[in-house]
């Protein structure tokens, strides 16, 4: 979570879901790279290229601040565009919309691009597509944000100037996930380019259209028969028509909504008695995504997108949830990535105390236990009594402590008939590269799942990530790292509004030690509490249902 929130705990319900909103992650699915050119950029850029704006940044900003209609947005959209020329200048205008993106927490975002309005200005596609999608690379890099590209026709121009620009796009399909079609839309229908979205699909591209933003549900019917999209951009005219209503929550066709475009260029107010309307939408069942359009226009980004929403129509936290994983769900990347986005959802609700928990404990200690000794046979019996109460017990999945509680986990399942159900209880083993590389088979004998981290640290944040609870027993250099990164990462947790893990000392062990080091290095108290020394096996599972039972109470998704 890169967002700072207040402590979820002295929240009142407002705070909480103003609080989740900022720090959720997201995927953005509707959003104009052009639309991005915030003033400043739009005057250095222009002051590099030679190219003079009419006015200042001040005089661009107060007139992005309200618009009659779309085509009067579109106006000023064309001429700040302009400025727009070189490689650089698309490079930058990405990279600078990434690196705001990041703090709204954005993991993906499939994002517009319009050749039309530079080509037709001389500016090569190559100069175009090039500069952004070396932004998108450096933007994974530097942000972590999955980014991909959708190349967008517009409507005003004809079908042949359409067809043009995907000729254009050929030697630069790699790059490319998809096309779109913006611009005017009344006067504009799809079924005026269902050739050049034939061509397009036959390539590969996946297509999306705007349909139903200005226009009636009859542009969603062509956009759906006639171009055969994926996803419905705005979208909202849908609610004049109850039977295409039906349709799309029975096909669970994306909506991209945009409520702050929506806002700004009157749609509430021209169709809509002024209400926002995406709360409608969802309760309605439709796959509602919440999005920015344009946000460098329209007053805000994807999470001032959602807190317009939610102070305007009720959203709940369990809404927003249920958007952003409609919006992962809804992207075009394969499926096993969406899983993994998914999942990063589900650990964010998990750390907030909004799901529960995993019943899932992770147990490490000396790699040097030998069957027989005191140690392994304590830390046997302990993973086989969680194993047997349904607990995922993860290790490290090699030997000593981490053998003896694979073994007692497989002796815990199978005295309550897990060993072969899935996706209950097992024996997570999560393997360091310097060790999975030397030894065959991978891990011991016991485990069930089998996690291969890239490096050290990587294995102790896998570790970190699949479990709520720890308990440590005694070890060497390794056990102590480990315990340090769970520490420092439990201590974080409230700062960003989390619930922090639970860490159970094994007393015999770490009684003094532990307590002799935190006095010599002056701990806080705070810190101090995220530990609790336990004697047994059975006191850790009481004290860790205790827990689950609490936080149960505050689930909301």
């Amino acid at each position: 979570v890169l967002t700072k929130l207040t402590g979820v705990q002295e929240m009142n319900q407002a705070e909480r879901l103003k609080s989740y909103i900022k720090g959720v992650p997201k995927a953005e699915l509707h959003l104009h790279i052009e639309g991005t050119l915030e003033p400043e950029l739009a005057f250095r850029i222009g002051e590099r290229n030679g190219v003079r704006l009419e006015g200042t940044v001040e005089s661009h900003r107060k007139r992005r601040q309200s618009f009659k209609d779309l085509q009067d947005f579109l106006d000023l959209y064309y001429e700040a565009c302009s400025v727009l020329q070189k490689e650089e200048d698309f490079y930058d205008l990405m990279y600078s919309y990434l690196r705001r993106a990041a703090v709204d927490n954005v993991f993906v975002a499939e994002i517009f691009f319009d050749p039309q309005t530079h080509v037709e200005r001389g500016v090569p596609f190559d100069v175009v597509v090039n500069g952004l999608h070396r932004a998108l690379v450096d933007g994974y890099r530097d942000f972590s944000i999955k980014g991909s590209l959708i190349m967008c026709f517009l409507r005003h121009l004809s079908e042949e100037a359409a067809i043009e620009t995907l000729e254009q796009a050929r030697p630069h399909l790699d790059k490319i996930v998809g096309v779109g079609l913006d611009s005017g839309e009344l006067g504009n229908p799809p079924k005026k380019f269902e050739r050049v979205y034939k061509m397009a699909t036959n390539l590969g591209l996946k297509p999306v259209a705007h349909a139903g933003e200005e226009a009636g549900p009859d542009y969603i019917w062509e956009a759906l028969d006639v171009l055969h999209v994926k996803r419905i951009d705005h979208g909202v005219q849908c609610l004049k028509d109850p039977r295409l209503v039906e349709r799309l929550v029975s096909e669970q066709v994306p909506l991209t909504v945009c409520p702050l475009s929506n806002q700004k260029l009157q749609v509430y107010a021209r169709y809509f008695g002024g209400r926002n309307i995406t709360k409608e939408l969802l309760d309605k069942g439709l796959r509602v995504t919440i999005n920015s359009d344009d946000p460098a226009y329209f007053g805000g980004y994807i999470t001032d997108n959602f807190l317009s929403a939610a102070a305007e129509t009720g959203l709940t936290v369990k809404d927003v949830y249920a958007i952003c994983r409609n919006a992962f769900s809804s992207t075009f990347l394969p499926q096993i990535e969406k899983e993994h986005y998914l999942r990063e959802l589900e650990h964010f609700n998990v750390a907030l105390g909004c799901a529960a928990p995993p019943r899932s404990i992770s147990i490490f200690g000396s790699r040097s236990a030998q069957p027989g000794s005191e140690a392994y046979e304590i830390a046997r019996e302990a993973a086989k009594l969680f194993a047997s109460r349904g607990f995922r017990v993860v290790n490290g999945g090699y030997s000593g402590i981490m053998e003896a509680t694979s073994k007692g986990a497989a002796e815990g399942m199978s005295t309550t008939g897990q060993l072969q159900a899935k996706g209950v209880g097992g024996i997570q083993g999560v393997l360091a590269p310097r060790v999975f590389r030397q030894r065959k088979p991978l891990g011991n004998s016991f485990l069930t799942h089998r996690m291969i981290a890239r490096n050290l640290s990587d294995r102790i944040h896998r570790v970190f990530r699949c479990s709520e609870y720890f308990l440590v027993f005694g070890g060497t250099v390794g056990t102590i790292t480990e315990l340090m990164v769970v520490w420092n990462a439990a201590t974080l947790r409230p700062l960003y509004g989390g619930i922090p893990q639970k860490i159970f000392l094994w007393r015999p062990f770490w009684e003094k030690a532990f307590l002799d080091f935190t006095t010599a290095t002056k701990v806080y108290a705070a810190d101090m509490a995220l530990f609790q020394f336990v004697d047994s096996a059975e006191e850790t599972l009481e004290l860790i249902e205790k827990d689950l039972a609490e936080r149960a109470k505050t689930t909301v998704v």
